[in-house]
């Protein structure tokens, strides 16, 4: 994306990334939660030059409308979308694949419910029950669930169960993107979801795109993350999207909500072309 549009202030000033990357750091911090796609108005994101020579540009983790060519990363997003809607569009429950693999099935890899037995009676008279009619409920993995949730395929605000221990989630409660981050007393699983605009040096933090009140620290699980989907700088962060299983909660002078990660298993990284 070479220009964008920032809304800083209530009015819509155009920027080129070439005059953009020109302002003060200063400058530069202080607008880029404001900048939108200059065609569909969806949240955009600035990424500066990286240490490996990437160049600066601006990007969109929401935005479909400049993908007449689509990198491979863009394309297999929009597949998964579109998987994910095919399948809410045939059930009305899934259940979540925290497995390494992006899989998902609605086949024979599903779980099964609601099962109706037949006897059938063999030449010995011995009775075999036969398993029929199974109803398979599709495992979704997260990685596919994240882009789902980034492309707007109704996920977000659906009444689609999903169960997770004892426990079944409708989705619209399940599913909190950061903005609407709010802090809970109950130990009630939430995923939490969004985009990132940049971490600290040292990546122990990680800072979302969509607010400037939330903050996401990586703690023990630092290491983990980091080897998992194999960051090695913190500028290959931003414009990065995630998931996480997590619970949020005020910081000591109740000025920022921190969100902190259950489980690095329950967390997926998708980071930007």
């Amino acid at each position: 994306m070479f220009d964008t549009i920032c809304t800083f202030g209530g009015s819509e000033k155009p920027f080129s990334i070439l005059d953009f990357q020109k302002l003060s750091e200063t400058d530069i911090e202080k607008l880029r939660h404001s900048l939108i796609c200059p065609e569909c108005s969806e949240q955009a994101f600035y990424r500066k030059k990286s240490v490996d020579g990437k160049k600066a540009c601006f990007g969109s983790r929401y935005c479909t409308c400049r993908e007449t060519t689509a990198s491979p990363q863009r394309q297999k997003e929009r597949g998964n979308a579109i998987e994910v809607q095919q399948i809410l569009a045939e059930t009305d429950t899934i259940e979540i694949s925290f497995g390494t693999g992006s899989t998902s099935s609605t086949g024979n890899e599903g779980s099964t419910t609601g099962t109706r037995s037949g006897i059938a009676l063999a030449g010995n008279k011995k009775a075999h029950t036969i398993a029929s009619e199974k109803k398979r409920i599709p495992k979704v993995s997260l990685e596919k669930i994240l882009h789902s949730l980034l492309r707007g395929t109704g996920l977000a605000a659906s009444d689609t169960i999903i169960p997770i221990g004892d426990y079944k989630y409708k989705a619209k409660n399940l599913f909190v993107k950061f903005p609407d981050a709010e802090p809970m007393e109950k130990n009630a699983h939430r995923f939490y979801w969004g985009t990132l605009y940049n971490s600290n040096s040292d990546i122990e933090w990680l800072n979302p795109a969509e607010c400037k009140d939330v903050g996401i620290p990586l703690g023990n699980l630092r290491d983990i993350i980091l080897e998992k989907f194999n960051i090695t700088n913190a500028d290959s962060l931003e414009g990065a999207a995630i998931i996480f299983d997590g619970r949020c909660r005020w910081n000591k002078d109740n000025t920022k909500k921190i969100i902190t990660i259950n489980d690095s298993e329950r967390l997926f990284i998708s980071l930007e072309d």
